[in-house]
């Protein structure tokens, strides 16, 4: 069974101290919110690390009181920092856990200080560095786990009553991907199965696809994998999905079709069932009735 499982011990800690739950233990960092990005989805060449909140320019403030790790103004000599992110901040917030604030507008930094209150302003949402359109990028880095987390696991929940969808399934049969339907006729042995599988944001009336927050395959109601969006880790210089390890290419293959896990089909009639979850609790599910060849 594959399962991608949750690492960060030190956030945890950090966050449960004064009995503050997960799920109210940060603020947003900033008050009008979209999200338009979610945490794991495959960003070409990459994990996304993050979250994406679109929005007009408007304030950008800490998650939580902290002290000043580094900033950058977009345009400055950059040397060997990291590209892309434009104007950014980083926090830390105890001797383990760091937040990162990116894409700021150019110019909103305003003066440095060594401690930021959950009140002051780190700067205003832009789009500098390669950002298409004004959005804030927001990391949270669980530094003592070595690995970077959802931040929707940390943050206030957002109104969410659409459940994700599971358009098709797919198994990978040598180079091609044949569509499953109910009856479909699969060779036996080990076969690789793939989703057209993904979240939706309920404010606006057009298809605009977030990654999921997990997936659950199952075959004739046992579970046979599970791939959660909850952390990202370093493994031997590589990206890789939590505890799992799965590589960005073992989660999302080039044409953005989950890869939900590999089965081993035998002789007779199967049901497979794939679920998908999001942050919310919201639940979307395909099954389809299989027929294995002798």
């Amino acid at each position: 069974m594959v399962r991608a499982s949750f690492q960060a011990g030190a956030l945890v800690i950090a966050l449960a101290a004064g009995c503050v739950s997960r799920a109210a233990a940060l603020d947003w960092p900033v008050a009008s919110r979209v999200i338009t990005g979610t945490f794991g989805e495959d960003r070409g060449d990459h994990f996304h690390n993050g979250i994406d909140v679109a929005g007009a320019a408007q304030p950008v403030r800490p998650v939580l009181d902290g002290e000043l790790v580094f900033r950058y103004e977009d345009g400055a000599d950059y040397t060997s920092l990291p590209r892309g992110v434009g104007s950014f901040v980083v926090l830390r917030h105890s001797p383990h856990i760091r937040t990162l604030y990116a894409h700021l507008q150019a110019g909103s930094l305003g003066p440095a200080r060594e401690r930021y209150s959950a009140t002051d302003l780190l700067g205003v949402v832009g789009e500098t560095g390669h950002a298409n359109g004004p959005h804030l990028h927001f990391t949270v880095f669980d530094e003592e786990a070595g690995s970077t987390v959802n931040p929707l696991e940390f943050l206030p929940p957002s109104p969410d009553h659409q459940a994700p969808v599971v358009r098709r399934l797919y198994a990978q049969v040598g180079e091609r991907q044949v569509p499953l339907e109910n009856g479909t006729l699969l060779r036996p042995g080990r076969t690789v199965i793939l989703a057209d599988a993904y979240d939706l944001r309920e404010d606006v009336a057009f298809r605009w696809p977030l990654g999921p927050a997990a997936a659950v395959l199952s075959l004739d109601g046992r579970e046979v994998s599970r791939i959660a969006f909850d952390s990202l880790q370093v493994s031997r210089g590589h990206t890789v999905l939590g505890g799992t390890p799965l590589a960005l290419r073992q989660v999302w293959d080039p044409g953005g079709l989950l890869i939900c896990g590999s089965l081993d089909l035998k002789p007779g009639d199967s049901a497979l069932r794939l679920a998908v979850r999001d942050l919310a609790g919201n639940e979307g599910a395909l099954s389809v009735a299989l027929t294995i060849q002798p």
